[in-house]
């Protein structure tokens, strides 16, 4: 059961991280618009969701969940800023690597097992996720590409992508962690219906914050009455919620250390949509190392 609902979020995910990428791109404050967007989104559908199964409100369940759902939110930012800075075709595998040290944590405290294969697989994912980010090819330049920029414009563009890189890193550490405490809470202390409402909720008063820190700094942020401007952000918040549902029903049905690096394979699904939708190219050593960090991720989940 637990491949199915995994197989889910790897479509949903794939597809909203595309979406996030394109909207990120073209927006001033994207990072907090999006955190915004998604923890309001989360909190309505938490609501309706509490109501279809009819899981009753515990503020212990709140207190428990909180130290997971802080890491998973400030994770989220670290993606969302390190998409204005990083092609996500070379971010989402990186970040995705993130299973590796989920994997870990589970065979050394939840003695969860697995073999030399899954050894090997994450050795090798390690390797190539430190190939694929030291990449000076990859400079989102800010002379648009113009030859003619000086020195110390390219510099400058280098230091914002390895800024896009570190943030990228704070992701692949975060979520490797916070994945690894899900598995260990839904294992005892709260059951699937329970986490989904309690990270909504969380992530709703966050959503919240960030919505009246955009009003405060920007006073034309109306997000309400400019809502074809904002569709495709509501479109890819919704696929990304949808996914969240799924991804805890997979984790409450099968092992992290199993679950979490088959879910990470949704970078296939971003690296063909970004490559249709967003026009990203990658050269041969970056795909080569892409499908051996994916080759990992599939081993990882066998």
């Amino acid at each position: 059961m637990w491949v199915l609902f995994a197989t889910i979020t790897v479509l949903l995910w794939g597809t909203s991280e595309t979406i996030f990428k394109k909207v990120s791109t073209a927006e001033k404050h994207s990072v907090l618009k999006l955190i915004s967007y998604n923890g309001i989104i989360l909190g309505i559908c938490a609501f309706i969701f509490m109501l279809i199964t009819r899981t009753k409100m515990d503020w212990g369940m709140i207190y428990t969940y909180l130290p997971v759902a802080i890491i998973y939110i400030t994770s989220m930012f670290c993606t969302y800023k390190a998409m204005t800075l990083v092609k996500v075709s070379i971010l989402s595998p990186l970040q995705n690597s993130s299973c590796a040290i989920t994997t870990l944590l589970c065979i050394f405290i939840l003695k969860q097992e697995v073999g030399i294969p899954q050894i090997v697989a994450i050795a090798v994912i390690i390797i190539c996720m430190v190939l694929l980010s030291i990449n000076k090819d990859e400079v989102l330049r800010l002379e648009s590409g113009d030859k003619e920029a000086d020195e110390r414009n390219a510099r400058r563009a280098y230091l914002l992508y390895l800024k896009g890189i570190a943030f990228a890193l704070g992701y692949l550490l975060l979520d490797g962690i916070g994945s690894f405490m899900d598995d260990y809470t839904l294992e005892g202390d709260l059951s699937a219906e329970q986490v989904i409402i309690a990270y909504s909720y969380i992530y709703f008063v966050v959503g919240v914050i960030c919505a009246i820190i955009l009003k405060v700094i920007d006073k034309d942020y109306k997000p309400i009455r400019r809502f074809k401007e904002n569709k495709l952000k509501l479109i890819g918040t919704l696929v990304e919620t949808a996914g969240q549902y799924t991804y805890i029903y997979a984790f409450a049905f099968g092992d992290a250390a199993l679950a979490s690096p088959y879910i990470a394979a949704y970078s296939i699904v971003t690296i063909i949509l970004s490559r249709i939708f967003l026009k990203e190219k990658l050269k041969p050593r970056q795909y080569a190392l892409i499908a051996l960090i994916i080759a990992g991720l599939v081993t990882l989940s066998i």
